[in-house]
């Protein structure tokens, strides 16, 4: 189950890495100059708008990854000495055996109690970003 959850928080991390790689400016792509001819029915385009600029989505990007860093770093930290008191108490005989697999144990729940809310909502607020209008966002230089 833990493993399952760690996985998906992973996976979740790797698909906002690779969507947000290149995204800047949404324009049409020129095509030929003469189109072939198809008896294929004809497919209407992709309506295009103006998304957040280049440096907003740089810094957009910047901010998750930090926010994600911080929560990861500090859940593991946090679940570790948990788990490691945890283990040592329940095992308290033989407190060695005990603290090294709490330890363990929780830094896994930690990272994916403290890193996966704060990789969703940071994911989200990135979302937000790129799909925003030049200049509205958050990340926008509003001194200009």
């Amino acid at each position: 189950m833990i493993v399952r959850k760690a996985a998906a928080t992973a996976g979740m991390a790797a698909l906002a890495i690779v969507s947000a790689a290149g995204v800047s400016q949404a324009e049409p792509v020129a095509g030929p100059a003469s189109a072939p001819v198809s008896s294929a029915p004809a497919v209407s385009s992709l309506p295009f708008h103006d998304v957040a600029s280049r440096e907003e989505n740089d810094r957009a990007f910047a901010q998750f990854g930090t926010q994600v860093g911080i929560a990861v770093t500090v859940g593991s930290l946090v679940g570790t000495m948990a788990g490691a008191g945890i283990g040592c108490v329940a095992t308290l005989p033989a407190c060695l055996p005990g603290l090294v697999t709490g330890a363990g144990i929780g830094g896994v729940v930690g990272t994916i109690v403290a890193g996966g809310p704060t990789l969703g909502v940071s994911a989200y607020q990135l979302w937000e970003t790129y799909n925003a209008a030049p200049g509205t966002s958050i990340y926008a230089d509003r001194d200009k």
